[in-house]
């Protein structure tokens, strides 16, 4: 019995190795030139039998019952060589399934026209994604990224998710597959032997210089004195109206709200940049070309008051840093995107997330949290650029024991806001971290939290090696206005009562404007730069001096500035030979409400609002206003928009003009009178700030406006 069920299974093999091997020989001797249609006229024999045998080795293991993931009909059709599919000494199957780097031009358009007919409506036009499909433009893929991968995905859908059967014949498949594997940033090898063909790195001394250099921009305001001043001169009142687009760049995004808040860095002749979410792109700075790009999944629960915003990166060496709206600290490869480590700074379970750029300050990156409309307990903090490893933490509310704490008459400091979601500013000199805090918690309503509640709304000066306070100013002390002091602190060198002083310039939200010693602390300047009402004045020591229109009651009382303030987030720009600062403010009014004293307020998990407030004209008018930033005198001012939800910050050139955005326009002025010398339409919301850098020796500029970048040039 044993030897004639040894002797059939011999004749079992022997048939299935026949069986083999006459397929394998009807390839090879098919009618069409079998070696011209594999590319084989050239190759040794020795190569073409390596080509048989393993045609002839997958028929066999097919007899067998194995290559489970092709039926007979399209192994047959894929061994053809008409086909394209070549098939090479792999462990496995899909190891040795190769088509796409091989695929003929004609192929990969085919596959192109096939997608955008198919596919688009899904992943959208360039592969980015959409509403019902995941982005393409990634190194891997969920279901594999092999060529016979993908092809199985084609071929037989994703059960449980939108992705269907492409019901198409084996060439079709083949050809998507090579469109697929276009859009693909890079593969994993290509990765990991760096091939992006990028070589960034970034010292601390490029760092330091950062805005002597005007080809490159290489932090959030493009110097640690957050000017956002370019020393470019190509571009001038004289000439600027000949600026015509280089390039743009959309970015498909599944965003509600798809609008790019964020500054772009430029180095090494590429731009990285967020977008919502948070995606992170290089792109080419020549053509918008995607070098590559990371894409980070966000749980739907995140407690956001406004939106899925990023406002940045930072960068040191050859790594980028970005905090992620889920509470990490991510360290990316700014060569090839790869992740290099992440951190949690802050749980958003607890209220928290981060949408503010992170500031590199020598070894150190130093980043915020948002979060105060949740009832969070407010701080900064400093990581290893290496490692990730925290270095140090700053409390916005401090606790008790702490300097300030005298200031929270009840327990409200541990659910006492003060966030610190906007970029701060860096003295070398100093060796002084500058960095504004927001609001406290609940924002309108102060009855639950009595005192001056520090160190919110105020400036808070550090010692970036430690983070140790060394001065603070509170600028609006217990607010219920929500009047945060998000601004990007601006450090100058200024004449004030006849002496040059080192200096914070600081057009608040509460609508005065600020110079404060930047050594000590000490107030030496502080005037209105739009309408309020609020305050009658402030003291010598700059503390302001309440006005009845100040106080918020249940009733409701209007009061100006309205609920954005004389100015936001957006950030002022600074121009150093006129020495002039200019803001993007707002002149408006509101009605301020707060909660009756048996009101439901809100848990610490919710929105802790404690009421609010509403503007009377909504959306407001939006301006520009010159200041000289010695005194806050008004030199001139430029209505940008008379209703506008969406504006930018501000750039400043050494060619004498202002860039701005506002109402879907980017705009430029005339640095000496406010002139409006250029406009042009970009069709999308309008919240970054412009840049100017230099390709290949000229100056462009760049600005966002909802979901994709334009880089314009003479």
């Amino acid at each position: 019995m044993f030897m004639k069920i040894k002797k059939l299974a011999f004749v079992t093999s022997a048939a299935v190795i026949l069986i083999g091997t006459i397929c394998a020989a009807a390839l090879y001797w098919h009618p069409i030139n079998w070696k011209s249609a594999a590319g084989l006229e050239s190759v040794s024999n020795e190569k073409i039998w390596r080509s048989f045998s393993l045609r002839a080795r997958l028929c066999v293991q097919k007899a067998k019952g194995g290559v489970p993931e092709l039926s007979w009909t399209e192994l047959w059709e894929l061994m053809r060589p008409e086909s394209g599919v070549h098939w090479i000494e792999g462990r496995s199957v899909e190891g040795s399934f190769v088509y796409s780097s091989t695929a003929s031009e004609g192929d990969r358009a085919a596959g192109a026209c096939i997608f955008r007919k198919r596919c688009t409506g899904c992943h959208g036009s360039d592969g980015w994604g959409g509403l019902h499909g995941p982005s393409l433009n990634r190194s891997g893929y969920k279901h594999g990224d092999s060529d016979l991968a993908i092809y199985k995905v084609l071929r037989d859908g994703v059960p449980g998710t939108a992705m269907p059967s492409a019901a198409l014949p084996p060439r079709e498949l083949l050809q998507i597959v090579a469109h697929v594997r276009t859009l693909q940033v890079h593969s994993s090898k290509d990765l990991k032997a760096g091939g992006s063909g990028l070589a960034v790195k970034v010292s601390s001394e490029r760092l330091q210089a950062a805005g002597t250099n005007p080809d490159e921009w290489l932090m959030y305001s493009g110097s640690y004195n957050g000017w956002r001043h370019s020393s470019l001169t190509e571009i001038t009142p004289a000439n600027v109206a000949q600026l015509r687009i280089r390039w743009i760049k959309q970015f498909d995004s599944n965003d509600p709200v798809p609008v790019i808040e964020g500054t772009p860095l430029v180095t090494g002749g590429a731009i990285f940049m967020t977008g919502p979410a948070p995606n992170v792109w290089a792109l080419d700075a020549k053509t918008g070309d995607v070098i590559w790009a990371y894409e980070r999944p966000m749980p739907a629960d995140l407690p956001l008051c406004c939106g899925r915003n990023n406002r940045g990166l930072a960068v040191q060496g050859s790594t980028l840093f970005f905090g992620s709206l889920d509470g990490y600290l991510v360290a990316l490869d700014a060569n090839n995107g790869m992740v290099i480590w992440q951190t949690l700074v802050a749980s958003p379970s607890d209220g928290y997330s981060i949408t503010g750029a992170p500031l590199v300050v020598d070894h150190s990156v130093v980043v915020g949290v948002a979060g105060g409309e949740f009832g969070i307990r407010g701080f900064l903090a400093a990581y290893d650029v290496s490692t990730g490893q925290r270095q140090w933490k700053f409390q916005t509310i401090p606790g008790p024991g702490e300097a300030g704490h005298g200031t929270w008459e009840s327990d409200a400091w541990r659910a006492g806001g003060g966030p610190t979601w906007n970029t701060g500013s860096y003295d070398p000199s100093t060796g002084l971290l500058y960095w504004g805090v927001g609001n406290p918690s609940p924002g309108y309503s102060g009855d639950a939290r009595p005192g001056d509640n520090l160190f919110t709304n105020s400036v808070i000066a550090l010692h970036a090696s430690s983070g140790k306070l060394a001065w603070y100013f509170q600028f609006t002390p217990h607010d219920e206005h929500d009047w945060d002091s998000a601004q990007t602190p601006v450090l100058a060198d200024l004449v004030i009562g006849g002496l040059v002083r080192k200096v914070i310039c600081w057009p608040n939200r509460n609508a005065f404007y600020y110079v404060l010693d930047r050594v000590t602390g000490e107030f030496l300047v502080g005037v209105p730069f739009v309408a309020l009402d609020w305050a009658k004045g402030l003291t010598s020591a700059g503390r302001p001096i309440p006005a009845d229109a100040g106080g918020v009651s249940a009733a409701g009382r209007l009061t100006k500035p309205g609920v954005g303030g004389g100015t936001n987030w957006q950030n002022p720009a600074f121009d150093p030979i006129r020495e002039s600062i200019f803001v993007p403010a707002t002149e408006s009014a509101a009605i301020f409400t707060k909660l009756a004293e048996n009101g439901a307020m809100p848990g610490q998990q919710g929105l802790v609002l404690g009421s609010g407030g509403i503007d009377v004209a909504s959306p407001p008018p939006r301006f520009v206003l010159a200041l000289d930033a010695a005194t806050g005198r008004r030199k001139w001012e430029y209505l940008a928009s008379a209703a506008a939800l969406d504006h930018s910050g501000l750039l400043a050139t050494a060619g004498g003009l202002v860039f701005g955005a506002s109402a879907g326009y980017c705009f430029a002025l005339d640095a000496d009178t406010g002139r409006e010398v250029w406009r042009v339409s970009l069709g999308g919301k309008t919240m970054a700030a412009p840049i100017s850098f230099t390709v290949d020796g000229r100056q462009v500029i760049a600005v966002a406006a909802g979901r994709a970048l334009f880089v314009f040039g003479l």
